[in-house]
């Protein structure tokens, strides 16, 4: 379209200024007392699809979709006759119509001059379509967000809330909108929570709300729940605005107190064991121990086989609850960071290991050097090479220990060439005191249950590979290569 055609001519005398609105990166168009249009610019003419002769003269209807016209006339008139600069319809959702019956979002500003040719008014048009996809994408953006999503100005009224806050607090979303964001706390809470917020706005960040404190949320039925609570700040049309990002965290809070609880009963079954139970063993040990010095040599062998029942007895009632107290032990994570040189942690194991003469330990290690509590790993390492030997059913033996990076993991591998496990004893093998054989060779059958208990309080885990009716067995677990803030306290 040609630039002159398709601008409306203001007359000779206001060439000048035609030139100043023609120029201008917003449409404008002017409106004479009648309501018909005296001007439109380039901007405005390109927004609406029409020629600049094509508009000259027509009602200012024209351009809006016809749902609106007749109360447009209206308004006009109204604002004719007290006219004044402002915005047009300030709270709703305008929209202008192009010359192909399309529709288009627009902002409309309004302000009255007069001129020699009579009283006008200069509409500017800004389209705000790419505005509004922006907006739509946001809202949906907004409702999709897997956590509780809440939009409060800075007087604490909110203008936003997602479905699945609405879900979390049991309201609708209008139930919500323009209400105090206060409604949603514990009323007790709620003076504190004033004045918190308006702290907060003198110096806002992005930051979790109130770490170290239970944060406590209240659902509409007035049951309250544990919530952790994330801010950040927006600017929006009507302001700042605080966004809050809520999380119900009332499974995990179960879990930790069924955690504490579980802890604190074994922390009470170990002080039980190793004094209540160990006191009186000793106490037997004892006795046993007067009455064969009694005897002397005159001791009856039917007697000192029974005496030396009872002291074989109490030793594995001792063995029973050490090995109780390794498993309870066992569960607790270990702070003590150091770097460990794998091959020097190996050699120490494999020294103090009694290995068969025809046995043979092979290593293949990928990665020389850790960080990682020592004590702990070299447990584990230690029990998987003793379950190896011990359960060996030939003289000679192959073991193999195998270690590879494996992203932010070690991933450690022993596999030896014994009898092999039955597939239907995976699960088993790894629970107190079983064993597989009728016999048990390391005390009591806690060895592998402690050494699975020890890796997943390191956050680690365990798995076992074997085949039914085939030898060997390889047992695999994966190690945290460095201390980090998601898997250490």
């Amino acid at each position: 379209m040609n630039t002159q055609a398709n601008r409306l001519d203001v007359g000779q005398q206001d060439k000048p200024l035609a030139s100043i609105i023609d120029a201008l990166p917003l449409g404008i168009v002017i409106i004479n007392e009648a309501g018909s249009i005296t001007m439109a610019n380039t901007e405005a003419v390109r927004q609406f699809g029409y020629t600049g002769d094509e508009l000259q003269g027509q009602a200012i209807e024209l351009l809006l979709p016809e749902r609106y016209r007749t109360l447009h006339q209206g308004l006009r008139n109204g604002y004719l006759e007290r006219p004044e600069r402002r915005n047009m319809g300030v709270g709703q959702e305008l929209y202008a119509r192009r010359k192909d019956g399309s529709e288009f979002p627009v902002e409309i500003g309004l302000n009255p001059i007069s001129s020699a040719a009579g009283n006008s008014v200069v509409a500017t048009v800004l389209d705000i379509t790419n505005r509004k996809r922006l907006e739509t994408s946001f809202k949906k953006i907004f409702d999709a967000t897997p956590c509780g999503m809440l939009m409060i100005d800075t007087s604490g009224q909110i203008r936003q809330a997602n479905t699945l806050l609405c879900q979390l607090f049991g309201y609708q979303a209008n139930e919500l909108i323009h209400q105090n964001m206060e409604m949603l706390l514990p009323e007790r809470y709620r003076e504190q929570h004033d004045l918190l917020r308006k702290q907060y706005l003198k110096n806002p960040s992005a930051r979790s709300m109130g770490p170290g404190r239970d944060l406590t949320g209240l659902n509409k039925d007035g049951t309250e729940f544990p919530v952790e609570i994330g801010l950040s700040t927006v600017e929006t049309d009507f302001g700042t605005a605080i966004i809050a990002a809520i999380i119900d965290i009332s499974g995990r809070k179960k879990m930790e107190n069924n955690l504490r609880q579980a802890n604190a009963d074994l922390d009470e079954f170990t002080y039980v064991a190793s004094h209540d139970l160990k006191s009186p063993l000793r106490g037997i040990t004892n006795l046993v121990e007067w009455v064969t010095e009694d005897l002397g040599n005159a001791i009856n062998p039917d007697v000192e086989n029974n005496l030396d029942r009872i002291k074989l007895r109490i030793e594995r009632m001792e063995d029973l609850i050490e090995d109780l107290l390794d498993y309870a032990r066992a569960g607790k994570h270990s702070a003590e960071f150091q770097d460990i040189n794998l091959n020097d942690l190996f050699s120490n194991i494999i020294e103090l290991l009694d290995i068969p003469p025809l046995f043979k330990i092979s290593i293949n290690n990928q990665a020389e050097q850790i960080s990682s509590p020592k004590a702990p790993l070299e447990t584990v390492i230690r029990n998987l090479l003793s379950n190896a030997i011990k359960h060996h059913d030939r003289e000679e033996g192959n073991i193999t220990i195998t270690v590879k990076p494996d992203n932010s993991w070690l991933r450690f591998t022993v596999t030896d060439d014994g009898p092999g496990i039955p597939v239907s004893a995976h699960e088993r093998i790894f629970k107190l005191f079983q064993t597989l054989e009728s016999k048990a060779t390391d005390r009591s059958g806690v060895g592998l249950a402690v050494t699975k208990r020890l890796i997943e309080a390191h956050n680690g885990n365990i798995e076992i590979i074997s085949t039914d009716n085939q030898r060997g067995t390889t047992f695999q677990f994966w190690w945290p290569r460095f201390a980090r803030s998601d898997l250490n306290d």
